[in-house]
């Protein structure tokens, strides 16, 4: 359970930290007899593609150890770069699945899938 409320903590902090005033921020979830899908949505700054793009382990570079993005293009305070990929080891620690979508100025969109019983 705890490293649970890490996972979304996370994803939680990082939207707010990079949806500037006046953006929105929105936390949705679905269940169903195979599991529960956790969607975290924000109309903040966004991820540049290149960020995106597999990493060494096949996975967005985003959720690749101490990756941190370029930081000029955020005036957010840069942390270590374990957030996310702390994210990724939890999930898939839970045999569950995450998937990122985002557009330069437009937000991001981070869904995590627990199956039941998680």
């Amino acid at each position: 359970a705890d490293r649970l409320r890490q996972l979304f903590l996370n994803l939680v902090d990082n939207a707010l930290k990079y949806t500037p005033a006046g953006g929105q921020v929105t936390l949705s979830w679905y269940n169903d007899e195979e599991g529960v899908r956790v969607v975290v949505a924000d109309t903040g700054i966004g991820i540049p593609a290149e960020d995106l793009e597999p990493g060494p382990h096949g996975f967005p570079a985003i959720f690749e150890r101490f990756y941190r993005a370029d930081p000029a293009r955020s005036g957010a305070q840069q942390g270590t770069g374990l957030g996310l990929s702390i994210v990724q080891w939890i999930t898939q620690a839970h045999g569950g699945q995450i998937t990122v979508e985002s557009q330069v100025g437009e937000g991001s969109t981070f869904t995590v899938w627990l199956p039941a019983g998680t």
